[in-house]
């Protein structure tokens, strides 16, 4: 409802309270940056079921890890993207990728996976993917709270 720039703005806040949160955390400048862009990717994430900034950021990102896969002959990694990358086009929109357990799944399988073939990011692969998350649930908030108050205020 909000618009991408909406849900940017929502990501943003999002990822500073987070940093408020975790300030006593010992954190990389690496991981604190590339938690912005996790956070902001999240944000527009649940979209991607329609013809949007979300959608085509996700495709185009898509396309550019496929052909690393390609490069690297990871044609199982590839085949197993390939498939995830078709369900947005299967789908309705506000349904599968507006559902928080989801979301939750999908970013800590993506963290795990990560972290099981490349041991040494693991750390960094878990944080970004509850970054992620983080984005994810704040777009599922501010569509609730956008729609209530449309309702509410259309009711009047």
């Amino acid at each position: 409802m909000p618009g991408f720039r909406g849900h940017l703005i929502g990501g943003t806040v999002l990822y500073l309270i987070m940093l408020q949160y975790l300030r006593s955390v010992p954190m990389e400048p690496s991981v604190i940056m590339s938690g912005l862009v996790f956070c902001l990717f999240g944000s527009l994430f649940p979209d991607v079921d329609i013809k949007s900034k979300g959608q085509k950021l996700f495709y185009s990102i898509t396309l550019g890890v496929l052909c690393c896969l390609l490069y690297y002959e990871r044609t199982d990694i590839f085949i197993g993207l390939t498939i995830f990358a078709t369900i947005p086009l299967l789908v309705k929109h506000r349904g599968l990728f507006h559902q928080a357990w989801f979301l939750t799944c999908i970013s800590l399988l993506t963290g795990t996976v990560i972290g099981s073939f490349h041991a040494q990011y693991s750390a960094w692969a878990m944080k970004n993917a509850l970054f992620f998350l983080a984005g994810a649930l704040s777009h599922i908030f501010l569509d609730k709270i956008i729609t209530k108050l449309k309702y509410w205020w259309y009711r009047k």
